[in-house]
């Protein structure tokens, strides 16, 4: 009796997390490097290709540059990050280093913003064909939006909200 029961209950977990894995789909056909390049809605990479090879050097040096001259201001907001959890994890935080370490985080994102603007305009100097959403400054497309609960639906091999 006993043996029976474990042995049906090794078969039951086996399908169910058999089952969960099915569900997943084929992860060849999902989102990945890669993918949607034809699609209108995301035309960072083909628009980065369509650049003549002196505009992508342009561009990777002026990218390499923001990523050096932004590197302090984001080490910074890191350690302001983790002396947060860090308070936080004592029995009694201290509110007013709290609240001060809160602002500093705030106005290290303004700088950061700042500095990406610049990044931006600059890199639309060098490729004006690359403009906002297209190649540099994508972001996260759509899911963005409310947290990433946006509804996206898939035609043909694009996604499309």
């Amino acid at each position: 009796m006993k043996k029976s029961i474990i042995i049906i209950g090794s078969l039951l977990v086996v399908a169910l997390v058999s089952g969960s894995a099915f569900a997943w789909g084929q992860w060849g056909q999902g989102m990945g490097y890669g993918y949607n390049q034809d699609c209108q809605r995301y035309e960072g990479q083909s628009a980065l290709n369509d650049l003549s090879k002196d505009q992508r050097e342009a561009l990777s040096e002026l990218r390499q540059k923001f990523i050096d001259e932004t590197y302090e201001l984001r080490s910074a907001k890191f350690a302001n990050r983790q002396e947060m959890r860090m308070l936080m994890e004592t029995s009694e935080p201290d509110r007013a280093r709290l609240d001060k370490l809160s602002q500093e985080i705030t106005d290290l994102q303004k700088q950061a913003m700042n500095k990406r603007i610049d990044f931006l305009l600059a890199a639309k100097k060098i490729a004006p064909e690359l403009g906002m959403g297209r190649g540099f400054g994508h972001g996260r497309g759509g899911w963005s939006e409310r947290g990433g609960q946006r509804g996206f639906q898939r035609q043909g091999n694009c996604w499309n909200n």
